[in-house]
C-alpha cells in the first residue's frame, strides 16, 4: 500500500493498475476531476500508471469554493450550481420543506425590524424603543412572539419566496432548461411575483394595525410605492448584482467568488438608500391621506429617512443572505444529488464510521 497527501484529502489503500478497462474508461474522466469534490474514486497518474482507490476518502472536503460563494446568493439562477438528481415528485416536497425552514431562521429579526419601523413612521413609537421591546417579547414569552402577527406574516412572506424560487428551479430542472438567460427570466417573474405581492400585503396589514390611525382600506399609491420598493430590490438582486460582480472581476481582478457574494449582499442594500423615501411616504400616506403642503410629506421623509435606510439595509443580510444560505444548504443536505458525500444522512454516517469505526 502506498499513501498519497492532497490538498484538504488524503488517500489510503492505493495500488497501481494496468487494467486496460480502467485506463481506458477512467483516465481522461478522473484526469478531470478536481481533488475538492469529495467522492468514492480517487486515482492520479505517476510515471504512467494509474493509481486508484476505490473507497471513500477519508476527509472529504466541503464543495468548491464557487459552489459555497452561490449558497448566499439568492439571484443566482445557473444551472450548474446544484446537481439534484431526485424525483419531482420526491423533491417538491423537500424543496417546500427547505423554504420553511429557511423562513423560520429569518423571520424573527426581519419581522422585529419591519414592524417597528412602521411604529417609528407613523409615530406610535420610537424605533429602537420598539425593538428593545419586540426583542424582549422573543426572547421572555416566545409564545407571545412567535404566536403573533408581525412573526407569522413575515414567515409567510418568505415561505412564498423561498418556495416559489425553489419550485421555480425544481421546474427548469425537469423541463431540462440550461441556458442562463431562460433560467434567469423564469426565476426573477416567478420571485419577484411571489416577493412583492406577499410583501406588498404584509405591508398593508402592518400599516392597518400598528399605526395610530383609523384602520381602513389601503390606498393605491401606499400598495404602489410598496411594490415599485421591492421591483427596485428585486431589479438590484437579478441584475446589478451580477453586472457590478463582472465589473469588478474584469477591471479590478477581484476574484469571482469576492465579487459575487459581496455585490449581492451590498447592491441590494445600497439600493434601500433609494427605496427608503418610496417606504416612508407609502406608510405615511397610509396614516395621513391628506396634509396641509407637500412640505409635510417632505419633512417626514428627512425626519425618518437615516432609520429607515440603514434599518432596510441591514435586513438585507439576513433576507438575501442567512436566509438564501440556508435554504441552500438544507436542500443539499436533504436532496438526493450526484455527489451524494454531501446528503446529511452520509456525512453522519461518515462521522460516525470515522469515530467509532466500522
Amino acid at each position: 500500500d502506498q499513501s498519497r497527501s492532497a490538498t484538504h484529502l488524503s488517500y489510503h489503500s492505493l495500488a497501481p493498475t494496468h487494467h486496460p478497462y480502467i485506463m481506458s474508461h477512467y483516465q481522461e474522466q478522473l484526469r478531470k476531476m478536481t481533488i475538492d469534490r469529495a467522492g468514492t474514486i480517487a486515482s492520479f497518474v505517476e510515471d504512467g500508471e494509474m493509481y486508484v482507490d476505490a473507497k471513500e476518502w477519508v476527509n472529504p472536503s466541503p464543495p468548491d469554493e464557487d459552489h459555497f460563494a452561490r449558497q448566499f446568493i439568492f439571484g443566482d439562477f445557473h444551472a450548474d450550481t446544484h446537481h439534484f438528481i431526485e424525483q419531482a415528485k420526491t423533491r417538491g416536497p423537500k424543496e417546500i420543506l427547505c423554504a420553511a425552514s429557511a423562513s423560520a431562521l429569518v423571520s424573527p429579526l426581519v419581522s422585529i425590524i419591519d414592524k417597528c419601523l412602521v411604529q417609528d413612521i407613523t409615530g406610535t413609537a420610537q424605533f429602537m424603543r420598539a425593538v428593545s421591546g419586540a426583542t424582549k417579547e422573543m426572547f421572555l414569552t416566545p409564545g407571545r412572539f412567535f404566536g403573533g402577527m408581525s412573526f407569522r406574516l413575515t414567515f409567510a412572506v418568505y415561505f412564498g419566496t423561498y418556495a416559489v424560487a425553489n419550485l421555480s428551479e425544481l421546474a427548469l430542472d425537469v423541463k431540462k432548461v440550461t441556458d442562463d438567460e431562460t433560467r434567469k427570466t423564469s426565476k426573477v417573474a416567478a420571485s419577484g411575483v411571489a416577493n412583492i405581492g406577499l410583501l406588498a400585503w404584509r405591508d398593508s396589514t402592518f400599516a392597518r394595525v400598528y399605526s395610530k390611525t383609523v384602520p381602513h382600506a389601503t390606498p393605491t399609491r401606499t400598495l404602489g410605492f410598496f411594490a415599485t420598493r421591492d421591483m427596485l430590490t428585486m431589479y438590484a438582486t437579478f441584475y446589478m448584482a451580477p453586472v457590478a460582480a463582472e465589473y469588478l472581476e474584469k477591471e479590478h481582478g477581484w476574484g469571482t467568488n469576492a465579487a459575487e457574494l459581496s455585490t449581492a449582499l451590498a447592491i441590494p442594500a445600497a439600493m434601500q438608500i433609494i427605496t427608503a423615501p418610496l417606504h416612508i411616504h407609502a406608510m405615511d400616506f397610509y396614516a395621513k391621506p391628506v396634509v396641509d403642503s407637500t412640505s409635510e410629506r417632505w419633512a417626514v421623509i428627512k425626519k425618518e429617512f437615516k432609520t429607515v435606510s440603514f434599518a432596510r439595509s441591514f435586513r438585507i443580510l439576513p433576507a438575501f443572505g442567512i436566509g438564501s444560505f440556508s435554504n441552500n444548504k438544507f436542500r443539499e443536505l436533504f436532496i438526493k444529488q450526484e455527489n451524494e458525500e454531501l446528503l446529511l444522512s452520509r456525512r453522519i454516517t461518515r462521522a460516525y464510521t470515522q469515530s467509532f469505526g466500522a
